[in-house]
Order: structure tokens, then C-alpha cells, then sequence
């Protein structure tokens, strides 16, 4: 549940043997296994940057104000003002965000993400010698397709994460997306105290939300749900906020993956961000095959 910021989604390889770290000031031989076992990191790291990005890079402006008792309707109606108000957001009808990524395992990269009412969705990494990522969302089909595994189509809670995901300006249809969502309570996160909001879209995902008490901000999303190879579970810890066209974006976030017994984190600096672009709308459909 979170609006401005929408994805780049998993698109990686099936290979799941030993996953290396590579720290690069390393000796020549480790960095000749590192160039070795690259594809490998590569591939386990698709399958989960991707979603992420699709998932939290366009929609994550989600606000909240200080409320005595606060409930889902409270901070919502407080969060849609914070972030320019729902007439300021329904002005906005497409996106466009590049970015840097920065990772130890993968080293540096680049991409995009395209958002476009009322539910599309597009993103696009070049992972230089790695190869390029693809993921669309077309209202209907949720795609993606990379160098290891070709183009596959997504089902399963993987598809219905990309469908809530694709809604803009989600916060405003937050009852509709998430029928279940329930405060609970202040927890921290860091140093800051934060309101926390959860639900259960499906039997097998989760999603948990959690707003600065001090700056109305989102500072962490957790998203669990089950991917091709097993449980996901992905948190984004956005920061350096800042107004962009009268709304509410951050200009990074840290992300951090977990699945199959391994973590991986990587950081993105969001270095454009455009509203009301137009866009192809067959930029969002399934290539052929």
C-alpha cells in the first residue's frame, strides 16, 4: 500500500547453489571467484531486486500526522493531506523515475520505472555486463524477462502483489486494496518511533507499513509473500524526502532482501523524477516471445 514510487520486479536465474560475498578489496584471486561466481549472485539477486523496485520504487510517499488515538481512517485522511492532498495527487496521472543502484555484490547500475494510471506499470535495470532486466504490468498480465530465464509471466501472490502495487495513488483506494488493514501500534524503527499499519492480502503475504510519529514519513515496508523459489520477504527504508512536483518523494531508499537463508542489500538514488509524462502504452504489455 503506498503510492508515489512503483516498481522494477524480479528477473533473475533458477540457480540457488553457493552464494559468495565479493568484497572488492579483495585479493586477485578472490576477485577472480567473484568474476567466476558473478552470474550466480546475479541471478538469486533478480529474482527479488526487481519486485522491490516495482513495489516500492513509485509508491512510497505514504504520510501520517500525529493523532491522540490513532486508527487506519485517521492517519490515512492525515497522510493524503501530507503527502499535497487528494486533489494535488489527482492531478498527477503517469511517472517516470530514473535511477542509480549501488550494491557491493553487483556493483553499480542503472534503470527506470514508468507508472501510469490507473494501474501500469514498467521498469527497466541495465546491469551492464550482467545483462538488462524487463517488467511489466499491463492491468492484466504482470510479466518479466532477463537473461537467464527468458520471458516468464507471473501468477500466484507474486501476481496479485504487482496488481496492488500498480495502483496509483493507492492511498486513496487503500480500503479497496487492503480490506483488512489494522494499526498496531508504535514500534521503532532506528531511532524513531512509528505507527504501524498491517494486512493480509492474501494467505501466504504480508504487508506492514510504518510512519515517522516525529515527520509523518514512511520510514519502512515490509513486504512477505511467496516468489517462484519459496518465501520472500523484502524491506525498504526510504529517506531524504523531499517535494517534487507539490508531492512528497524520497531521493533513496535502502533495500534489504531475505530469501532461501540468504540477505542482500543494495541502495538506490533516485537522480530524475518526472510526472505526467506520456507514455507508450504498449511500453507496458508482454513482448513477444
Amino acid at each position: 500500500m503506498a503510492p508515489h514510487m512503483e516498481r522494477c520486479n524480479s528477473l533473475w536465474a533458477n540457480d540457488r547453489r553457493s552464494l559468495i560475498e565479493y568484497p572488492r578489496r579483495q585479493s586477485d584471486r578472490i576477485k577472480s571467484q567473484q568474476e567466476t561466481q558473478m552470474p550466480t549472485i546475479s541471478m538469486k539477486l533478480a529474482r527479488l531486486i526487481a519486485p522491490a523496485l516495482i513495489g516500492s520504487s513509485l509508491t512510497l510517499t505514504w504520510l501520517a500526522a500525529a493523532a491522540d488515538t490513532p486508527t487506519v481512517d485517521s492517519i490515512m485522511a492525515k497522510h493524503i493531506e501530507a503527502v499535497g492532498g487528494k486533489a494535488a495527487m489527482e492531478k498527477v496521472h503517469s511517472r517516470s523515475v530514473q535511477f542509480k543502484m549501488e550494491s557491493e555484490a553487483l556493483g553499480n547500475s542503472k534503470g527506470e520505472v514508468f507508472a501510469q494510471a490507473p494501474d501500469r506499470l514498467r521498469s527497466h535495470i541495465d546491469m551492464g555486463a550482467n545483462g538488462i532486466i524487463d517488467e511489466g504490468f499491463d492491468g492484466t498480465v504482470a510479466w518479466a524477462k532477463n537473461p537467464w530465464q527468458g520471458l516468464r509471466v507471473k501468477t500466484g501472490d507474486e501476481l496479485a502483489k504487482v496488481k496492488r502495487d500498480a495502483q496509483f495513488n493507492a492511498e486513496l483506494n487503500y480500503k479497496s486494496l487492503y480490506p483488512d488493514l489494522a494499526y498496531k501500534g508504535i514500534e521503532k524503527v532506528g531511532d524513531e518511533e512509528a505507527w504501524l499499519l498491517e494486512s493480509k492480502p492474501t494467505a501466504t503475504s504480508k504487508e506492514r507499513f510504518w510512519f515517522s510519529t516525529r515527520t509523518a514519513l514512511v520510514i519502512r515496508r515490509e513486504s512477505q509473500y511467496e516468489g517462484p523459489d519459496g518465501a520472500v520477504s523484502i524491506n525498504v527504508f526510504p529517506r531524504d524526502y523531499r517535494t517534487r512536483d507539490g508531492l512528497q518523494f524520497p531521493d533513496a531508499m535502502r533495500m534489504k532482501f531475505s530469501s532461501g537463508g540468504q540477505e542482500y542489500e543494495f541502495t538506490l538514488k533516485f537522480v530524475g523524477v518526472k510526472h505526467n509524462v506520456e507514455i507508450d502504452s504498449a511500453k507496458f504489455a508482454k513482448p513477444a516471445e
